[in-house]
């Protein structure tokens, strides 16, 4: 499972070391996934953790909304766009496993 995206997590790409390593249910199981290695990706803890029982179009719109989240409910990162260290957009998410799966 490791290797299936050479050492990296399948949903941000982040290079992951074996011992830190989970595995995730592509389609979770409480929605009928299966163990099969196909319904299986190597995941950083935080993605794994974030994706928990969403399907991968739950994750990706979840993923797509932070900046939205960000700019309801962190004042602190209000004021980084106010002073131009971030500007806030939105963008449509592709999982690293899926860039893998194009080339």
């Amino acid at each position: 499972m490791y290797e299936k995206y050479g050492g990296c997590c399948a949903y941000c790409g982040k290079e992951i070391e074996f011992k830190d390593m989970q595995v995730d249910h592509i389609v979770p199981k409480r929605r009928d996934g299966t163990d099969d290695f196909d319904n299986l990706n190597p995941a950083c803890r935080r993605c794994n953790h974030y994706k928990s029982s969403l399907t991968l179009e739950g994750f990706r719109d979840t993923i797509e909304k932070i900046p939205e989240k960000l700019m309801g409910r962190e004042y602190i990162f209000k004021v980084g766009v106010d002073y131009g260290f971030f500007e806030p957009w939105r963008r449509k998410v592709t999982f690293y496993f899926e860039e893998m799966e194009g080339k």
